[in-house]
């Protein structure tokens, strides 16, 4: 019975582990105590427990493989531009390193879909932390917000590290409301919804301006795909409208924000922050990251097809190659900050179509089955949506493991709900559809 009882927490004990491992190393608290031997020894121990579960996880695959294909034929594509363009300037580490832990996190949040509510709670207890380190500090200081910049409210004492609080603070905000929604009662998602102008409000008050679009897209697609369920044309034209008026507004705030003699220096909020980096020369801010790679594209169209080489974007900027955080190295700090840019500017088109299908593949299929979704599963592939975003706007494609977590955990759901037979549209009309069951435990 003891052993029993242990199988069946397996899943429950894999999505704590994987979970805290996939933050291990973002969690500022964990920094404090050592946030390198944690990331350790919960990769080790979730190694252990994913290959405990081999075989369940083995028939879960089974539900994916057109997925698993178009991601072995991208790594594939990142293996063979390294070996072409960049073995003799990028060290081998690098590849290694990319290819170790995106596949590890990768399979850390397909196994944790199994029990994709443990992996909410984990959010929501490193939001209410942050949380508690925000209220006692506006408690003992005041504002946190001075000079344009979040303080070092942890005290930290580093300034490379206290200056991205906002980021980190923003998204653990944003996924913890996201997942407040993933909770089958009514109470608790309306707790999650009538929290939102709060979150938005705070982000947007400490400039978590990544978190924001990507809250405000996950949103939007919660609601396209709940509209999709209905009508498709009703959804298509809806989400088209919203996203041809958001790029006009975008157009027309760059316009004017070009212009704005009014801005103040020190204003913290994302508004001024934005119109400020818009107008500032200086080439490390996102947008002339962004204009500079393209820029770099299309004067050698030459390498357009296989890239630059794996590696490669920071030696060109002049930082030197990147070491995949095995030591300190310059070239660890730079990337063009869009996952799209960055695959094409180092692996080319070869690069860029694969991984465009990868990235879209799960929110595609979610499409299709959306009605037959649970709560929870619904909110797991809004998670994916939140990281995605976020790395079409800051992400960088070597580093930010985190994105394969949610990107495995979209992929586990998909497959997971593969595996259960459709519910009946007549069943569904008549109010018995049941949250997705999971694969036998």
């Amino acid at each position: 019975m003891i052993v029993k009882d242990a199988w069946r927490l397996l899943p429950t004990t894999t999505a704590v582990v994987v979970g805290v491992a996939a933050f291990a190393k973002s969690f500022v608290p964990f920094y404090l105590i050592g946030s390198t031997p944690i990331f350790a020894v919960t990769c080790f121990l979730g190694v252990l427990l994913v290959m405990l579960a081999g075989r369940k996880l083995a028939e879960q695959a089974a539900h994916a493989t057109d997925i698993f294909l178009v991601l072995a034929l991208f790594y594939c594509t990142v293996i063979a531009s390294f070996l072409i363009n960049s073995l003799s300037r990028v060290p081998v580490t690098h590849l290694l390193g990319i290819l170790i832990f995106h596949g590890l996190f990768l399979v850390f949040g397909f196994a944790a879909a199994r029990a994709v509510r443990t992996v909410f709670v984990v959010l929501l207890v490193q939001a209410a932390i942050y949380i508690l380190v925000i209220a006692q500090y506006v408690v003992r200081v005041g504002d946190p917000m001075h000079a344009g910049y979040l303080d070092d409210i942890f005290g930290v004492g580093i300034l490379a590290i206290s200056i991205t609080f906002h980021q980190t603070i923003g998204a653990a905000l944003g996924l913890a409301t996201l997942a407040l929604i993933g909770f089958a009662t009514k109470r608790t998602r309306l707790l999650a919804f009538a929290a939102l102008p709060l979150v938005l409000l705070f982000m947007f008050h400490i400039a978590a301006r990544t978190a924001m679009v990507a809250l405000a897209c996950s949103l939007l697609f919660l609601g396209g795909a709940t509209l999709w369920a209905r009508s498709r044309k009703l959804a298509i034209a809806g989400v088209g409208t919203i996203i041809v008026m958001a790029m006009a507004a975008s157009f027309l705030f760059y316009q004017r924000a070009l212009h704005d003699k009014t801005v103040d220096a020190n204003a913290p909020d994302a508004i001024s922050r934005t119109i400020r980096e818009i107008q500032d020369p200086r080439p490390l801010f996102r947008m002339q990251i962004w204009k500079r790679t393209i820029d770099h594209i299309a004067t050698k169209p030459d390498r357009l097809l296989l890239g630059r080489g794996i590696g490669v974007y920071p030696i060109d900027e002049g930082f030197g190659p990147p070491n995949w955080l095995l030591k300190p190295a310059d070239g660890n700090k730079y990337y063009p900050h869009n996952i799209y840019l960055d695959v094409l500017y180092e692996a080319g088109l070869a690069g860029l179509l694969p991984v465009i299908a990868l990235t879209m593949l799960p929110l595609c299929m979610s499409l299709g089955r959306w009605n037959n979704y649970g709560t929870a599963d619904q909110a797991a592939i809004l998670l994916y949506v939140f990281n995605f975003v976020a790395m079409l706007f800051s992400g960088s494609f070597a580093f930010s493991y985190d994105f394969q977590f949610f990107l495995g955990l979209a992929i586990g759901v998909v497959a997971l709900s593969r595996g259960t037979p459709r519910v009946p549209a007549e069943l569904r009309k008549s109010g018995a559809t049941q949250p997705t069951p999971r694969l036998a435990q």
